[in-house]
């Protein structure tokens, strides 16, 4: 009896500090989506230091509003601790794990899936790349190329897998830049070459001569990741929308200055994560929720039956075992968390600018309204310069370079605000 109320009373506790924080991170993705990046920033900081199930969540969404907003140092500083735990070892440790077969997979700390895994180390190195850490960019991006798990075929073959090279041609694209700015041409060749056989229409974007005159790099994100899906009982989680339902990615139209700039040979889009979400080998399989969900039906039939038999059956066994069993079931719910913030698709377009001030304007003829122009984006006279955009409706601009994020406090110039 007091364990019961003690349980219930504990549930409840938990179920209202989830529902409180949630609805904070709801708020802060919001703000993302219509492009108040400073905002998101400001109301998932606090969110990204509590140590709890959505730490890994919520310092990924807080690295995505960041860089977004221009604010590298949180965006790193992000990225990395959510790295570290996604690596780490007992973060799952056995009394969480116990929590999560009593109540819900939301008790588990969230690492995400494979796919959001490999973004994950994108966005790191990416940061790392803005800041010409190229040592560091090298090594978050061949983190991205973890192995995967090609499963087999056959009725055990979510137990049956062997681990396969990754196809994550993001990550070797950006792998090969690296190596040139490190001084490493055959390691780079090797990336660039190891493009072309995954994705042959990539050849002129990951052309060696065209990366090593890059001297601006734009890094558009554009779209919208894929969302989890449950089936009608709740316990296998799918991706929606797919590919085809979602149709082709548009591509990018670039001008610098006001004139059109001609990139449609290597504007094309390295990735697809609606695609990579429908890919077995990119998803993460989860056998308790099957089991759970099995075991959940098991008692309800066998309650039902027990209580249909011609002997006098004890009813508080047969609705104990049915109750037990709806309760089995309803714990089985897939977890559908998921990184809001990833786009569909990452554009990666090397260019060869004239040191100095330059205007930009992005836009996809084909989506109405969706656009950005930036003023002054200043490319230095030796080296390079990556400029990043997140595509939204929401922020169309124009927008002047530096952002103020960037903008450094100085006496009597304080930054100026967004």
């Amino acid at each position: 009896m007091f364990l019961t109320v003690g349980l219930g009373a504990l549930l409840a506790l938990i179920s209202g500090c989830v529902s409180q924080e949630q609805v904070k991170a709801n708020h802060a993705v919001e703000d993302y989506f219509v492009g108040s990046f400073r905002q998101s920033e400001n109301q998932l900081k606090p969110l990204a230091q509590k140590p709890d199930e959505n730490y890994v969540l919520n310092n990924e969404r807080l690295g995505s509003a960041a860089l977004a907003n221009y604010d590298l140092d949180t965006a790193e500083a992000a990225f990395l601790r959510a790295y570290e735990v996604i690596n780490s070892t007992g973060v799952n440790d056995p009394a969480r794990a116990a929590a999560t077969v009593l109540f819900s997979e939301n008790v588990k700390v969230w690492k995400g899936e494979p796919f959001e895994r490999a973004m994950l180390n994108f966005y790191l190195g990416l940061v790392y790349y803005m800041h010409h850490e190229y040592d560091n960019a090298r090594a978050a991006f061949e983190n991205a190329l973890f192995k995967l798990r090609d499963y087999g075929q056959g009725g055990d073959a979510s137990d049956q897998y062997r681990q396969v090279e990754s196809n994550f041609v993001l990550a070797y694209l950006m792998l090969g830049r690296c190596d040139q700015r490190l001084g490493k041409p055959d390691d780079a060749r090797k990336a660039f070459a190891r493009v072309v056989d995954l994705r042959p229409d990539l050849r002129t974007l990951a052309d060696y001569r065209r990366n090593e005159q890059s001297n601006m790099l734009l890094v558009v994100d554009y779209g919208f990741g894929p969302e989890k899906m449950t089936s009608r009982d709740g316990t296998i989680a799918g991706f929606r929308p797919t590919p085809r339902e979602e149709g082709p990615i548009p591509l990018p139209v670039l001008s610098v200055d006001g004139r059109r700039v001609n990139v449609s040979d290597a504007a094309l889009p390295p990735i697809d994560l609606l695609a990579l979400a429908q890919d077995k080998q990119w998803q993460s399989i989860d056998t308790i929720r099957a089991v759970k969900s099995v075991l959940g039906t098991g008692m309800i039939v066998g309650g039902t039956a027990y209580a249909a038999t011609d002997r006098r059956p004890n009813p508080y066994v047969a609705l104990g075992l049915i109750a037990g069993g709806f309760a089995m079931k309803a714990t089985s719910q897939a977890d559908l968390r998921r990184w809001e913030f990833l786009p569909r698709t990452v554009f990666i377009i090397p260019l060869a600018a004239p040191a100095g001030k330059h205007d930009v304007r992005i836009e996809f003829p084909r989506m109405p309204g969706m656009r950005q122009t930036w003023t002054g984006l200043e490319v230095p006279p030796t080296g390079e310069v990556t400029f990043y955009f997140r595509m939204e409706r929401g922020n169309v601009g124009p927008y002047s370079w530096p952002p103020p994020a960037m903008v450094k406090s100085e006496p009597g110039n304080p930054a100026t605000p967004q």
